[in-house]
């Protein structure tokens, strides 16, 4: 542990190996063309909401070489805002231009059209550590194109006492994190916790351009009540749309305990070991008529121990051993909006419209190290796109598990499907229906599925029922205001309706007990939900106050179910 904590401040605190490329310099030839009209005094001083000036940087025609890039950075808070506003930009070191180079997905002397114009913005407004971004064009030359690239930082070094409630169980945390240190876009983070499953020390190092390479790296050691975790991954992975390959190494090692639960209560308490690893190749042709494909070759491990109580029906040791390579595709449609307010409040998001799928097929043998012979499939597809102009349809599934070619027969199967549906009633009102269903089939005995507040059914306890099958419906009317609370947060409510059920079509496993009474039926709560979203520190994060009254009673269920958590959406 001590040694993983030495290397993480060492990478963090130490400059790149390699030196950042120098800009371009731009040549005043009589053959340029300006684009976009603002001053770099302006350009300090942009406002990113401001729709209207996002959209006076022409679009680009035709492809051309990249001249130059110059990176303007703004501060935390304009300068007008109150005196600890000034306090914050002061004491916060701005990213450095060395970072930005190295996160801006083209180099100077690549070929650049407007799709990836638009593209690198997307990537640069998604890093953790900027608010938002803009690429510029500032003027199209015989010989290249030179770029404006405007950023923001938010507030990155964050010490933090942390208490969330979510479906009956408290958490609480003490952390320092940082993922932008000394504004070295490296990021790094201490904490401990104590949840519902495990309390602990948990550090974490992660760096987006290894020695200022294209490459990442991340540590990660965990020192729980329950056992221990170490990790490490190094990739070179897809950064961009038209990148031709991709690589990369993981590996993991995590010793814990795992819980069987039944109406919210644990009720079985596993042992469970696992060692994991992962190397992949992919290449990709880039964009080809706004789809990109991806070829996936690799090889993937795992080998997991599961230590059951002894008073445990059948009560032993479980183990599982796959080595097996695989073969996987992905494809994309390049197909992007920019919005405000639907899955964040008051800020510019990058929606993804059209299709995007993944799937993957892998063979493990007893010839390879594994036990016995299993072909291993996982997939994803996701659909998004409007019907007329107010209305955002979603439909997404995933399908994973495997086939025994010895017994003839397939296990651990995990199959969920959701249809999502958001209409625009007004400038600030949405109205949200959604519905899911997940269906398994043969799931080992230390795995389940369960349904509760932390999966959607708000008013009752974390994995309340049990089941092999389960069905959510949730109604939820959003108003996105314009409150702008002490120029730090954007403000939004909800009023909710969730409604669901898991049971088991199969038989239910040996230790489950009966199942009588009307909390084995259908369950339905209502609730409201304060969110709130932070502009001034990482982006990637939306915290949800919500209240929920149960309308069936059971085991555990309390009269109002009060929930403060913190999730990557609305």
């Amino acid at each position: 542990m001590f040694y993983l904590v030495s290397i993480a401040v060492l990478l963090a605190a130490a400059p790149s190996l390699t030196q950042a490329k120098a800009p371009a310099q731009a040549h005043n030839g009589a053959q340029c063309t300006p684009g976009h009209a603002f001053a770099p005094t302006e350009l300090a001083e942009l406002d990113f909401l401001d729709v209207q000036k996002r959209g006076q940087s022409p679009p680009l025609s035709g492809s051309h070489v990249l001249r130059s890039v110059s990176f303007v950075r703004q501060n935390i808070f304009p300068d007008r805002h109150h005196w600890l506003a000034k306090q914050a930009n002061r004491f916060n070191t701005l990213t450095r231009e060395r970072a930005l180079r190295e996160a801006f997905p083209i180099d100077v002397g690549e070929s650049l059209d407007d799709n990836t114009r638009r593209e690198a913005e997307r990537i640069m407004r998604n890093k953790p550590f900027l608010y938002d971004a803009l690429v510029m064009v500032r003027q199209v030359c015989a010989d290249g194109v030179d770029l404006d690239v405007v950023v923001r930082d938010v507030w990155t070094l964050t010490p933090g006492i942390g208490v969330s409630r979510s479906g009956g169980d408290n958490e609480t945390s003490v952390s320092l994190s940082d993922v932008n240190v000394l504004g070295s876009g490296k990021a790094i983070s201490f904490e401990y916790f104590d949840d519902r499953d495990r309390s602990g020390t948990f550090i974490n190092y992660s760096d987006p351009n290894l020695f200022g390479t294209r490459w990442t790296g991340e540590l990660v050691a965990a020192d729980n009540d329950d056992g221990e975790r170490y990790g490490l991954s190094v990739t070179r992975p897809f950064y961009a749309l038209d990148t031709p390959y991709a690589l990369g190494f993981s590996a993991d090692h995590f010793v814990r305990e795992e819980d069987l639960e039944f109406l919210g209560d644990d009720s079985f308490e596993l042992d469970v070991e696992t060692d994991e690893a992962h190397l992949f190749f992919a290449r990709s042709d880039g964009r080809r008529k706004g789809w990109v494909d991806r070829y996936y070759v690799g090889i993937r491990y795992l080998d997991e121990e599961i230590f059951f109580p002894t008073d445990f029906p059948g009560a032993g040791q479980l183990s599982r051993k796959f080595v097996y390579p695989y073969i996987g595709w992905q494809t994309i449609q390049d197909k992007y909006v920019e919005l405000t307010d639907v899955n964040r409040v008051g800020i510019i998001e990058d929606l993804k419209l059209g299709w995007s799928a993944y799937a993957e097929l892998g063979w493990s043998s007893d010839s390879f190290g594994g036990d016995g012979d299993f072909l291993l499939s996982r997939g994803t597809v996701l659909y998004r796109d409007y019907l007329g102009e107010r209305q955002l349809l979603t439909v997404q599934g995933s399908l994973s598990g495997r086939y025994n070619l010895d017994d003839n027969v397939a296990d651990d199967v995990q199959l969920s499907a959701e249809v999502a549906h958001l209409w625009q009633q007004a400038e600030k009102w949405r109205f949200l229906t959604s519905a899911r269903y997940v269906h398994t089939k043969n799931l080992p005995e230390d795995k389940q599925l369960t349904l509760g507040g932390d999966s959607g059914l708000r008013g009752y306890p974390t994995r309340y029922q049990p089941g092999d099958r389960s069905v959510l419906f949730t109604l939820e009317q959003r108003y996105y205001s314009n409150a702008y609370p002490f120029g730090l947060l954007r403000v939004g409510y909800a009023g909710f309706l969730d409604v669901g059920r898991a049971w088991f079509h199969d038989d239910a496993p040996d230790w489950v007990p009966d199942r009588d009474g009307d909390h084995f039926g259908t369950l339905s709560n209502v609730g409201v939900g304060l969110r709130l979203e932070s502009i001034r520190t990482r982006r990637d994060r939306v915290l949800h106050l919500d209240i929920a009254k149960p309308l069936q009673d059971g085991p555990g269920v309390d009269n109002w179910e009060i929930t403060l958590s913190g999730k990557a959406r609305f």
